[in-house]
């Protein structure tokens, strides 16, 4: 059963316990059955837990609870029991035997019981097997698949009908649904919000759905069930439209994404256009209007899933996407223009997948949204009026740009909106959200995997809001135990609970919505918290990444650990050093003579302007309405903007009197307006999520490019900051990162436990250090009369030092799994190469295509436009939206042919060339000093933090009467500053 329904797979998606007629098939010869596969099922149940005529299943209890006592990696023993459970709720409805809701009967009739014994013994065993079977699925981490085992009524039918009531065959067809009403790849929404929207979908004439799950939606109580399997399959949705309408190909949809950069460098937007294609087409050859009516190259990137995005909004006029007319074609089918319409309210929503605001029909309830408006229309201050509008049901602690660095002239961006409730007044619909009712888990620190889980050190908050009562409670469950963590209580409809201040440990939670003093849950969603101290069950199979020296490469990039290297580095620790003659060139004083920076001269590309009688001129949608021709009225009406595309959907019902109005306050049937104003302010939570980022590498052990930088993007999402977060975390010591020849991260793994010995005595924890590590090393450090110190820093993760130990009592130090490195940074200076091996050893190509180029001059330390290549020498080339960095040596520019590089080894190996360095020593400040935007490349950069364990900082370097803006590496001492600028001028 397991190995049919439950198959190790690569991508976690909801898995159900649904023995359709070819699995059903599939299982009875897998069990070597050649009769009847129904009759097989019943007749193997039968054997086992029907004893004369009685139907005991204590026995089957009995060895649920030794498996559980076991490893738990081998099945449960109760899945064919649970199937047959299946079997009975698929068959109801099917005949005439019994009520159309009979479910007991069915189930004793495939036992050969009374039902009333059934019943009877049915319930006492239900909950707990369901409960070890999502338990189980969740203990794998999605590597069989996700649960969806859950009843939000009827609790103990609720759980088998959950599994059969709607077929594989029709759950695929719900991506089209989600996409036809503008939901969100996952969107955790209660059941019972969907519950119009699906009535609306199944009313509309090209709903694919199947007649049989038609006639079950017809029954008033499958309704909400159904809704449920809908809101599963729509929380674990990756946003992918495999088909549309008759089995035809979903057609390509042009977007925008917004991506907020706070703190790093400087504060600024990024907007990008994105593209919602299959990701098996190619997007490489795309085109895009310019005004002039000329088509210009553009280049969209695998963003996740099926969203492709371009570069930074850098080479797009951005005012003229927002404000005119979008359109994009594939290079090889002019014919097939993608367009995306001027709106002057443009909705972003926060997604987890792509970790940036991904543009919507409207806003959500609970979770991060964004909103772009324009300032005035036709004279109207659209942009106060929005903005008033959201203060009245809002989270408090949004923010509203009227500047900033990306944000086109004419708009504003409003960001960190938590919409608690709808408006109560408003025209403009991009306001008003699908939902009313609705329990979001968000925030925090979300791991990367197969399930979705969050660190323990960076907990997310829980959401809820509810507009048909005034109270609402949540209650969190422990889900192995099955009992009762907490409750909390909001009036008003909304409460928000930070779990931060709970302290919950490391394990599986359920949470639960339940409105008023209702003791059925309107909502569950499991709630997943972990931490370096439970480790990811693939924290095993991660390769070792050491940095082997054999190949000079080695400095700049981690490989899979071999034996054969002599000299290698891993994490603090060298092993093996290299001879060179070092002369005293640290009190040779660099002459840089910086120049200001200008911008590249390229002008950004503008787009289609609007007709000035459209909304975004205007401010008024102008809505077409279908034609009514009489007959039933739909339950929405849909009305579609002809200028802005934006989707309007109105009741297909009167609007009740005054008199009926007052009736149904009366009897409470209103909707409340959601009171926001007693809730928490939207947080800053950098720090945290710092060192909640270092734990979740710890716990994940390794990995691709992708989940580094999906950790990188919780703390700022911008395209500058992910890459350098790997490189941030490397010259530290506590991650090694493979990349591949354009310097971008493909695999990293976390660095092993290493005590690195500073020159001034202090012992800095490198590498891998879970929590409980940390802890007993303090009180190894305790009694041994030092003291283990927790240093907070705002640019990266906390820094953990032992002071105090010194000599014999230093190396007293427990070491078991861990390495005593003394003269840490010095020794893995020692084992690098001369920077002219690297530039020798880097692959060639030959010299890419460019519309613009750019050469470092490494006098001026800036970037001169030129025409060509010929010349040694560090380049910037762009083509369409993508910047290339490149190095070519004398003997490159000779071949024609350019090395791919990272932007700051591109800049040193030119100056190596020149016969000049990129690096100054001060004595009296004991300090070396690079010019921004030149920072020391690989392992380069970590020898010299780990002289200190300080990350270089801003500073000042007066050369020639002028001061430049440099990174100062603190704590150098003349020794290592002589090896460091010999190696890089050799």
């Amino acid at each position: 059963m397991a190995e049919t329904i439950y198959p190790e797979v690569d991508e976690a998606t909801p898995v159900y316990l649904d023995l359709e007629d070819d699995l059903l098939a599939e299982v009875a010869a897998r069990a070597g059955w050649d009769g009847d596969p129904r009759k097989g099922l019943c007749t193997a149940v039968r054997d086992v837990l029907i004893h004369g005529r009685e139907f005991i299943l204590a026995g089957l209890d009995k060895r649920l609870r030794d498996w559980r006592r076991g490893e738990r990696t081998e099945p449960p023993p109760i899945l064919a029991f649970l199937a047959l459970t299946v079997q009975a709720a698929e068959d109801m409805g099917q005949d005439d035997s019994f009520s159309t809701t009979a479910y007991y009967p069915r189930l004793a009739s495939l036992l050969g019981v009374p039902a009333a014994d059934v019943r009877t013994v049915y319930t006492r065993y239900a909950e707990d097997f369901w409960r070890l079977l999502n338990q189980w699925l969740d203990d794998l981490d999605g590597a069989r698949g996700l649960p969806t085992a859950y009843a939000l009524q009827h609790r103990y039918v609720g759980l088998p009908i959950s599994q059969a009531l709607v077929r594989e065959a029709d759950r695929r067809h719900f991506p089209e649904f989600f996409g036809q009403y503008g939901l969100a790849s996952g969107m955790s929404i209660a059941p019972e919000a969907l519950v119009p929207y699906l009535q609306a979908w199944f009313e509309s004439d090209n709903c694919p759905i199947s007649k049989n799950l038609r006639r079950l939606w017809s029954r008033p109580s499958a309704q909400e069930r159904i809704a449920s399997v809908a809101s599963v399959e729509l929380a674990e949705w990756d946003g992918v439209l495999i088909e549309g309408v008759a089995g035809q190909p979903a057609p390509p949809r042009l977007g925008l994404m917004t991506q907020m950069r706070k703190g790093f460098i400087d504060t600024g937007l990024e907007i990008s256009v994105t593209l919602r294609r299959p990701a098996a087409e190619s997007t490489e050859s795309m085109e895009i209007e310019s005004t002039s009516g000329a088509w210009i190259p553009l280049t969209f990137r695998p963003a996740v899933a099926s969203l492709w995005r371009t570069g930074a909004s850098d080479g797009l006029d951005i005012r003229s996407v927002l404000e005119g007319v979008l359109r994009v074609r594939a290079a090889d089918a002019p014919d097939r223009i993608l367009k995306h319409p001027p709106r002057t309210i443009v909705p972003l929503v926060w997604d987890d997948m792509v970790n940036g605001y991904v543009e919507q029909e409207r806003l959500q309830l609970n979770v991060q949204c964004m909103l772009l408006v324009k300032r005035e229309a036709n004279g109207t201050r659209i942009a106060e009026e929005v903005a008033e509008t959201i203060r009245s049901c809002a989270r408090p602690g949004f923010t509203v740009h009227n500047m900033m660095k990306g944000l086109p002239d004419g708009w504003v961006a409003i960001d960190s909106i938590q919409l608690f409730g709808a408006p109560a007044r408003t025209r403009h619909n991009e306001l008003v959200p699908l939902a009313r009712d609705q329990l979001t888990i968000a925030g925090g620190m979300r791991i990367p995997s197969r399930v979705r889980k969050w660190s323990s050190v960076a907990p997310p908050e829980l959401r809820a809001t509810v507009q048909s009562e005034d109270i609402v409670r949540i209650r969190l469950v422990d889900s192995h135990i099955d009992t009762i963590l907490r409750e909390w209580k909001g009036e008003g409809g909304a409460l928000v609970v930070p779990l931060c201040d709970e302290e919950l440990s490391d394990g599986d939670y359920r949470v639960s919505l339940l409105l008023g003093e209702s003791s059925s849950p309107a909502q569950e969603l499991s709630l997943r918290l972990r931490s370096a101290d439970t480790p990811d069950p693939g924290w095993q199979t991660v390769p070792r990444l050491t940095y082997g020296m054999t190949r000079p490469l080695g400095a700049i990039t981690a490989g899979e650990e071999n034996d054969e290297d002599a000299i290698f580095v891993d994490g603090a620790s060298a092993v093996g050093e290299r001879t060179i003659e070092i002369p005293a060139v640290a009190r040779k004083r660099v002459r840089w003579q910086p120049v200001a920076k200008t911008a590249p001269g390229v002008p950004p590309i503008q787009v289609g302007a609007p007709d000035p009688k459209s909304c975004i001129v205007t401010g008024a949608h102008y809505l077409k309405l279908p034609t009514y021709f009489g007959g039933k009225q739909p339950r929405f009406i849909e009305g579609t903007c002809r200028d802005c595309g934006l989707v309007k959907r109105l009741p297909g019902w009167a609007k009740p009197n005054r008199k009926s109005r007052a009736a149904a306050q009366q009897t409470g049937a209103a909707l409340a307006q959601v009171s926001v104003d007693e809730l928490p302010p939207v947080g800053e939570e950098d720090q945290r999520l710092w060192d909640s980022a270092l734990d979740a590498l710890m716990h994940l052990g390794g990995g691709t490019g992708a989940s580094i930088t999906s950790i990188a993007a919780q703390i700022d999402g911008t395209a500058l900051f992910t890459s350098a977060f790997p490189q941030i975390l490397e010259s530290l010591g506590h991650v090694a990162v493979e990349r591949n020849a354009r310097g971008e991260c493909q695999r990293w793994e976390i660095s092993p436990s290493c005590l690195a010995v500073l020159p001034n005595g202090a012992v800095e924890l490198v590498g891998y250090w879970p929590p409980e590590q940390v802890a007993a090393m303090a009180a190894h450090a305790a009694s041994l009369g030092g003291t283990l110190r927790t240093e907070r820093r705002t640019d990266g993760p906390s820094r953990k030092t032992i002071t105090g130990l010194r000599g014999a009592v230093l190396a007293a130090l427990p070491t078991d799994n861990v390495t005593l490195v003394p003269e840490a940074g010095a020794r893995i200076l020692r084992a690098l190469p001369p920077l002219s091996e690297l530039a020798q050893a880097l692959p060639r190509e030959p010299r890419p295509g460019f519309t613009q180029a750019e050469r470092f001059d490494t006098t001026r330390i800036s970037w001169a436009q030129t025409s060509d290549l010929a010349s040694p020498g560090a380049y910037r080339l762009r083509r369409g939206f993508e910047t290339l960095y490149a190095y070519a040596s004398p003997a490159d520019a000779a071949d024609r042919q350019a090395a791919p590089a990272a932007v700051h080894l591109a800049k040193h190996l030119a100056a190596n060339s020149a016969g000049t360095v990129l690096a100054a020593y001060e004595p009296f400040r004991r300090a070396v000093f690079v010019p921004r935007g030149c920072d020391l490349p690989g392992l380069y950069a970590r020898a010299l933090v780990l002289c200190s364990g300080e990350q270089p900082r801003s500073a000042k370097l007066t050369v020639a009467g002028t001061n430049i803006n440099c990174l100062l590496y603190p704590e150098i001492d003349r020794e290592t500053a002589d090896l460091l600028l010999t190696l890089l001028t050799t």
